[in-house]
């Protein structure tokens, strides 16, 4: 028997209701119409999309929402959209329409039905034009490093020197896994008008350890000084030069022998220094947080300690000194840039500063979180891909999202390179110098066999006498 109802048996139903249902469902109205081969035709792709969202949503939102960040991930969503919309379309014009094809409609219902694909078109297009949007924005965040690099990645030429021993030699970039410890170096850099070199003033370690389902941080002096390179030799640099100007000195030519790029010159001394493989890095400009904190309405932070830093230098040619209160502060992006970077206020150093980016990045990621700043990603993460460079491959982030919100809060562990922690001492030029054993011992109780001082001799102190 044909399941298919005749235009005379369905002529009493109304072909614009029709049209609505299939609007909030492909085939719902043709179902209504009492076409079931039609509604299972329109019904299946929809039915099979929703299904891939329920997929995708299987390890929260979340994790769904990071998926985006993958440039391939968000351009195959982006087709999805906008193939769907016409699927919708199809599936309205079918229901309206129906198999009474010769029938006149009436002017209201013609114009619900107008307003019904006006409604489709606009929301699919949208949504295609902005997962494309993201596409491209997250594309330049995760694209191979090149000549226009926010960080140097220019191959050193081989140096004469024919006493310095080989130095490590660079490997393509590994895969992460699940089995293994990850460890990703996040490196901050000041290269704002009016600096002579870009200078790294953040840096800080971030590593997963699988088999415990931990996660161990650590700070890295942007001051420290006197310290042994990696390669060579291991001659020690001379006070005058600072580990967050490493790859301007290298660049420069003031350091010879690195086998490596300016930027992962620092990248690999950082991993000498702490002792442990670096895997990834993220090089962030941090100039480029005052229009990302801008572009979200300011942020929200909590003054622990009043800044009256009279030497700050807002780099636009203001007079130098700020003032931000202690206690709940409501930040532009100009203000919260001098939150992060402002040392020099009676008691303050480089760790209570470290401590405030750590809270900026926090409130930051909060509110980009937040559901009014849907329509606002792909603005947003234009500008991160303007600011943000990284090796981490695209298509891992979102798994390790889903790993990072099964680490127990008890399972992270911090720790300061501070002279108050016993890791470090301030020199009279205010820099400072790292007791290199204290560190490597630190990193074996850390990392463990990880640790790549684990098993060897502890290194020899390099601070001056």
């Amino acid at each position: 028997m044909d399941t298919n109802e005749t235009p005379a048996q369905g002529s009493h139903r109304s072909h614009s209701i029709a049209a609505f249902l299939s609007f909030l469902w492909p085939g719902l109205g043709q179902f209504y119409l009492r076409n079931r081969r039609a509604a299972a035709i329109f019904a299946l792709p929809a039915v099979l999309v929703l299904a891939l969202v329920i997929y995708e949503l299987r390890q929260g939102p979340i994790v769904f929402v990071a998926r985006f960040v993958d440039p391939s991930f968000s351009r195959i969503a982006a087709i999805i959209a906008v193939l769907f919309g016409l699927w919708r379309l199809a599936a309205v014009a079918h229901a309206f329409v129906g198999n009474d094809r010769a029938r006149a409609r009436s002017v209201l219902d013609r114009a619900v039905v107008v307003a019904l694909a006006a409604v489709i078109v606009i929301s699919h297009a949208g949504a295609g034009f902005l997962l494309a949007q993201t596409s491209d924005a997250t594309s330049h965040v995760f694209a191979t490093p090149g000549p226009s690099s926010l960080v140097d990645l220019t191959t050193p030429v081989p140096s004469v020197d024919a006493s310095a021993t080989a130095g490590p030699t660079s490997t393509p970039t590994p895969v992460p896994s699940i089995d293994k410890r990850v460890t990703i170096l996040l490196t901050g850099f000041d290269a704002g008008p009016g600096r002579q070199e870009t200078l790294y003033d953040s840096m800080m370690l971030v590593s997963y350890d699988p088999v415990a389902n931990s996660v161990q941080m650590s700070n890295v002096p942007r001051d420290s000084t006197s310290f042994p390179l990696y390669f060579g030799k291991h001659q020690v640099v001379p006070t005058s030069l600072r580990l967050n100007s490493v790859p301007t000195n290298i660049a420069k030519g003031g350091i010879a022998g690195s086998p490596d790029s300016p930027y992962m010159t620092l990248v690999n001394e950082v991993s000498y220094l702490v002792g442990i493989q670096i895997d990834y890095y993220a090089a962030m400009d941090l100039g480029g947080f005052v229009k990302l904190i801008d572009q979200v309405g300011g942020i929200d932070v909590v003054n622990p300690t009043a800044i009256n830093d009279p030497y700050y230098d807002w780099l636009d040619g203001r007079p130098y000194g700020v003032i931000i209160p202690a206690g709940p502060q409501h930040l532009d992006g100009i203000h919260a840039l001098a939150y992060v970077r402002s040392r020099k206020s009676a008691g303050d150093n480089d760790f209570g500063r470290s401590s405030r980016q750590q809270e900026v990045l926090v409130a930051l990621l909060h509110k980009m979180a937040q559901p009014s700043e849907i329509l606002n990603i792909p603005s947003l993460l234009s500008t991160l891909g303007s600011t943000v460079t990284t090796n981490f491959p695209a298509g891992q982030v979102a798994d390790y999202v889903a790993i990072g919100q099964n680490v127990p809060s008890d399972h992270f562990t911090g720790f300061v390179l501070s002279p108050s922690a016993g890791y470090s001492e301030y020199l009279p030029s205010g820099a400072l110098c790292l007791f290199n054993a204290r560190v490597a011992a630190l990193s074996v109780k850390l990392f463990g066999t990880d640790s790549l001082w684990s098993g060897k001799p502890a290194p020899a102190n390099t601070c001056p006498a």
